[in-house]
């Protein structure tokens, strides 16, 4: 029996802009044509302050001019209990930017004849099958299910697996395609952009079957060795616990985080900034590394190439493959310049990586707590803007500070966390309200948030298209108030 409920969600991560009192920040620098120097001085300051402000325990960017790493350096603490530095080398774990790389693995798989993109994935996974209230005949809903519509978020398919009621997720990529056969499709293919972390796990599993390698195993051989990329893997035991950062929760002085809340490698990838520039500057210079073309130029347009053009319902959302090309619900970079972003919210991590394909240039950020993702962005669109600066000589303004501390924000009574306490079916996946150390949380797949009150209830917690994505309240104005109902299980 299900019963409905009316709960409006806060915009605001631990960490996020509305929930620190945070003075604003020194002017950016104007910096002179070709002078990095000015911009690294600015953002050593700018970061260790954050920091400190913030309780990030550790920190670690890279930033890339065309194929050259203008400037890469680790910040704080790997590991704030046993006192181990963070470096530029320190291996994160990355949770969605894995995409990227599933996305470049099957082009290349396309490349050489072994899939199509517009192929039905059944043709590859043929134990795999949807149940649809959009279509009359059920084998067509079946081939609507193409890589292309999935590499692009538009394949119809739930966020998330949620396995019946004391069942099991698969334990491994084989097991998945039976596994959640069956799963009805939560809008009709190719028709809207719906994040959905399980189409890239078929993806995922597709890779394996087509290959007949373990994914990890392919994904090193084809991508990672390749590119040199010695501090990454999809498989975290791969890499020594020395060489990766210790994620933390709730704030650096939380309890640590584990990082994936998925036992599949698809979802768990570790890698460092100076891994990710490697895989840019591949980009960067149409799929070559070295003197090793990994991906054909086409393959890196068709990338970059808008996928959902059609779609009303995406406004003007625009979609490649893997790659959210204009800002989907977030801010616009200052003056409209023309970018690519991802950004990925694990338990215990935050990441964000931001392209300027025109200019040539990206900014990789890289946290080990997971309440930091506010800090991880706006240093990545920072740092574009004023690498933009340098490098064209236009001055631009600079990301604006974190604003100051919202109205009060009070923590749920006990009885609000107990009449809350329970999971939550929504069309956007599973949520669990939980209570933990006297306050109330709730996970959305991997991204943890808090929930507070203020004097007008609970605080809204805006969906964008890269899933339910927290929105502080800052100077321009409210948030606004949106009631969902939610049935709980």
């Amino acid at each position: 029996m299900f019963r409905a409920m009316h709960l409006s969600l806060l915009g605001c991560l631990l960490g996020t802009s509305g929930c620190h009192g945070l003075p604003p920040a020194p002017p950016a620098p104007s910096a002179a044509v070709g002078n990095y120097g000015e911009v690294i001085d600015y953002l050593q300051r700018h970061i260790r302050r954050e920091m400190e402000r913030q309780d990030v325990p550790g920190l670690a960017l890279a930033l890339v001019d065309d194929q050259q790493l203008v400037w890469a350096r680790g910040f704080g603490y790997a590991d704030r209990q046993h006192r181990i530095n963070a470096s530029e080398h320190t291996a994160f774990h990355a949770g969605d930017l894995s995409k990227l790389l599933i996305a470049s693995a099957t082009l290349q798989l396309a490349e050489r004849g072994q899939l199509s993109l517009d192929a039905p994935l059944q043709d590859t996974l043929r134990e795999f099958y949807v149940r649809s209230r959009f279509h009359a005949d059920q084998s067509e809903a079946d081939r609507a299910i193409t890589f292309r519509r999935l590499l692009s978020h538009q394949s119809g398919l739930p966020g998330e697996h949620l396995p019946p009621l004391f069942g099991e997720r698969p334990s491994s990529l084989g097991q998945l395609p039976a596994k959640v056969s069956g799963v009805w499709l939560s809008n009709p293919p190719g028709t809207q952009v719906a994040y959905s972390n399980l189409g890239y796990e078929l993806v995922g599993a597709a890779i394996e079957r087509n290959t007949g390698k373990h994914f990890e195993q392919h994904m090193r051989e084809h991508l990672l060795d390749p590119l040199q990329m010695t501090r990454s893997s999809f498989a975290r035991n791969a890499l020594p616990q020395t060489q990766r950062a210790h994620g933390y929760s709730g704030g650096g002085g939380g309890r640590p985080g584990s990082a994936a809340a998925s036992d599949l490698p698809v979802n768990d990838l570790w890698s460092s900034p100076v891994d990710l520039s490697r895989f840019v500057r591949m980009l960067f210079a149409n799929g070559r590394h070295k003197e090793r073309q990994l991906l054909r130029k086409h393959s890196v347009e068709e990338m970059f190439r808008q996928q959902n053009a059609g779609n009303a319902l995406d406004f003007d959302c625009q979609v490649g493959l893997a790659w959210f090309l204009s800002p989907c619900g977030s801010a616009p970079l200052e003056g409209g310049i023309r970018h690519y972003e991802y950004a990925s919210a694990t338990r215990g991590f935050s990441a964000h990586l931001i392209l300027l394909p025109e200019q040539r240039l990206a900014a990789i950020v890289m946290s080990n707590a997971d309440d930091s993702g506010s800090l991880t962005a706006s240093l990545a669109r920072q740092a574009a803007s004023l690498m933009l600066q340098v490098k064209q000589g236009a001055r631009r303004p600079a990301v604006q500070p974190t604003p100051a501390r919202a109205p009060a924000l009070k923590v749920p009574s006990p009885e609000d966390r107990r009449q809350l306490y329970g999971r939550y079916a929504t069309r956007q996946g599973q949520i669990r309200l939980y209570e933990g150390r006297g306050r109330l949380y709730a996970d959305f797949g991997e991204q943890r948030v808090e929930l507070l009150r203020d004097t007008a209830g609970w605080r809204q917690m805006r969906k964008t298209l890269l899933g339910f994505w927290p929105v502080g309240v800052d100077s321009a104005g409210p948030v606004s108030y949106t009631h969902l109902t939610l049935p709980t299980i």
